[in-house]
């Protein structure tokens, strides 16, 4: 991989969607980190997330929508208001994020920490 910044940002803006999938990972709690052996997780809609940095830091709430294209990720009491005065979603970087509850509905998903935590 070249080492060259501007290459790495331009491949990680023209990356695949299966390769944003791991691009968009938060950082586990310390109790999910000893839980499941690993320090980050990819985000899901349905995990309940704390904001670590920015104007709405220290609010822990559910992750609504996880936006692959534009690396974002939307939880539910994070807001900016418009113009006309709508309230709507503010993007946040996942790196920005702590997941503090995993939702665990979706059996793949339970397996493959499972799977990460059997294996140290």
């Amino acid at each position: 991989m070249t080492r060259q910044p501007r290459k790495q940002r331009t491949r990680t803006q023209n990356a695949p969607l299966h390769e944003r999938q791991t691009q968009v990972r938060a950082t586990l709690s310390e109790d999910l980190r000893e839980e499941y052996g690993q320090r980050n997780v990819r985000v899901n809609a349905g995990d309940t997330v704390e904001v670590l940095r920015g104007d709405h830091a220290g609010t822990e709430a559910e992750v609504l929508e996880v936006d692959l294209r534009d690396s974002a990720v939307h939880v539910e009491d994070v807001t900016v208001e418009k113009a006309d005065g709508e309230e709507v979603p503010r993007p946040l970087d996942a790196s920005n994020l702590r997941v503090t509850e995993l939702d665990l509905e979706d059996d793949r998903r339970e397996a493959r920490l499972r799977a990460t935590e059997d294996e140290e």
